[in-house]
């Protein structure tokens, strides 16, 4: 997963978008596993539908802009709502019996042979298809009827790609609390969309039947389950922050912040793990800072191994990058010269000359309450 940006966008400049619409939900369809780099913001959507245009007409790149277009959605609902989108955004989530993470969820022993899969893949590789995190959150919070914020966080905490505003909303959308309705899928869809052919599962029923598959209208496990799982079915899923930043620490040692590699009397370009932007004043002589704050990681706690990806992205498309580990107030001590750092909602706090990141749709900027009506607004704005 450690790449450069020179060949990222030789990933860019080769790709064709036209099966991606049709064929985006499928595990094996036409999709670009570019996700982990625009999250980090090292690959600019803005660049990469540049590239596209250039190539090809607009029926060809208008279904993949359309999904990107959700991504930025969810970044505008997250900067004109803050922490909200940490909560029940439109109505409360119904039928909640279980208050943490599902222990087979957890465990990939869902018996769902797909999702287990590909759980196991997301504690490898940090990685999962799009279309298998909304059956998961659907099973999560709809079927075993536990409340999405423990599941949303678990996936987050695992992802390459963790975003705020796509994953936490994405969970609200599909447990109903920021959409009309929750999302429900059967064994016969996630056999279409993961090509397998699993039968006799509790999810391979009629749609009327899901809601009860594992839970009965007494709220009581169904016999079919005894035995099959631990009575006590949820727990805590925690991620002890502390401990990961102390390794982090240990584990780049060469890379920590030293101040004698501080260049005087110049500007500081500070970077985290939503901006490693490897275009962002590249011409100029800047001290680079990727500052990786602990009251950030404690509201939004992600693995080690997901913190060494953001490390080794950075050092490897920034030259001269160092590390600082402790929240901004701590590094504004070492700073005497002007700071510079993007526009995003866990930068409120930084002080200095804020910059703009990109948008595709930078006129498209206000609270929706759907994503058609965001889209209604920004296709009067397509080129």
């Amino acid at each position: 997963m450690n790449i450069t940006y020179d060949a990222l966008i030789e990933q860019v400049k080769s790709y064709h978008p036209g099966k991606y619409p049709i064929t985006r939900n499928f595990t094996n369809g036409a999709v670009t596993n570019w996700s982990p780099y625009i999250s980090r913001g090292l690959l600019s959507p803005v660049i990469v539908m540049e590239q596209l245009k250039m190539k090809y007409h607009q029926q060809e790149w208008m279904g993949f802009m359309q999904q990107m277009a959700w991504r930025e959605y969810f970044q505008r609902v997250w900067q004109h709502k803050g922490n909200l989108i940490l909560e029940d955004l439109k109505s409360a989530q119904s039928k909640v019996i279980l208050k943490s993470l599902p222990i087979p969820i957890s465990e990939g022993n869902t018996g769902i042979q797909a999702l287990d899969k590909a759980i196991h893949h997301l504690y490898a590789h940090g990685l999962m298809h799009n279309h298998v995190r909304m059956y998961i959150s659907m099973l999560h919070s709809n079927i075993f009827k536990a409340a999405w914020l423990p599941g949303a966080k678990w996936m987050y905490a695992n992802l390459l790609d963790h975003d705020p505003a796509a994953n936490f909303l994405s969970w609200q959308w599909v447990a109903g609390t920021f959409s009309s309705k929750q999302y429900i899928a059967n064994q016969e869809n996630i056999n279409k969309y993961t090509n397998t052919r699993q039968l006799h599962t509790f999810l391979d029923r009629e749609y009327e039947n899901l809601e009860t598959s594992i839970f009965d209208h007494l709220d009581t496990i169904q016999s079919n389950h005894s035995g099959k799982w631990p009575d006590q079915l949820d727990q805590e899923y925690d991620v002890d922050t502390a401990v990961i930043l102390k390794n982090i620490e240990n584990t780049n040692q060469s890379k920590i912040y030293d101040i004698n590699q501080i260049v005087p009397n110049i500007p500081f370009c500070i970077y985290n793990s939503f901006n490693l932007d490897s275009l962002w004043h590249a011409d100029e002589e800047m001290n680079r800072i990727l500052l990786l704050e602990p009251n950030h990681f404690e509201q939004f706690p992600v693995t080690e191994k997901v913190l060494q990806f953001i490390i080794d992205l950075a050092t490897t498309n920034i030259p001269g990058i160092q590390i600082f580990i402790g929240n901004f107030e701590d590094l504004l001590q070492h700073i005497q010269s002007s700071i510079y750092f993007k526009e995003h909602p866990t930068t409120l706090h930084y002080k200095g000359i804020q910059e703009t990141r990109d948008w595709l749709f930078p006129e498209v900027n206000g609270y929706y309450p759907s994503f058609f009506g965001y889209w209604k607004k920004c296709e009067r704005y397509l080129k």
